[in-house]
């Protein structure tokens, strides 16, 4: 159960990483869950592995299908967003993906700036694709203040 999810997380900050055009400067901490995000320790965490699953073979839209079935069960979960957010943009819903990492921004914990700075890359990415460069500046600048020491 755990290193489902543990792969996934690396997984997604993987994807996260990459699809920013812009890497921070310095070796960034690995992106957890929030020991917070009300996902953790929840029965929706199984969906998520089975989403985990569907994406290794390549299944994008049933991962998607998982991990909105789990938001159901868990609708305030800043990951779950994020996770959905990474989906949509790995299926080019650009539009899709903005919203999602809005909502994650909104339930994500005041006290995690890695975490916050990660999901604001995730959503300057989005802007990106859709060519809303001012935007994605803007947020991918909030993002480095953020992990400012």
């Amino acid at each position: 159960m755990v290193q489902g999810l543990v792969r996934l997380i690396v997984l997604a900050a993987l994807v996260g990483l990459t699809a920013c055009s812009t890497a921070p400067s310095g070796p960034a901490p690995q992106l957890t869950m929030p020991a917070d995000d009300p996902l953790a320790g929840s029965p929706a965490l199984s969906l998520v592995r089975e989403a985990e699953s569907a994406l290794q073979q390549g299944r994008s839209v049933n991962a998607g299908e998982k991990l909105e079935r789990a938001l159901a069960m868990v609708p305030d979960s800043s990951w779950l967003y994020r996770l959905l957010a990474e989906q949509r943009l790995r299926r080019n819903d650009a539009a899709g993906a903005e919203g999602f990492a809005r909502r994650a921004l909104r339930h994500a914990p005041p006290d995690q700036p890695y975490y916050e700075a990660a999901l604001r890359d995730l959503l300057a990415t989005a802007l990106a694709r859709q060519g809303q460069q001012a935007a994605a500046e803007e947020a991918r600048a909030r993002a480095r203040t953020l992990r400012e020491p």
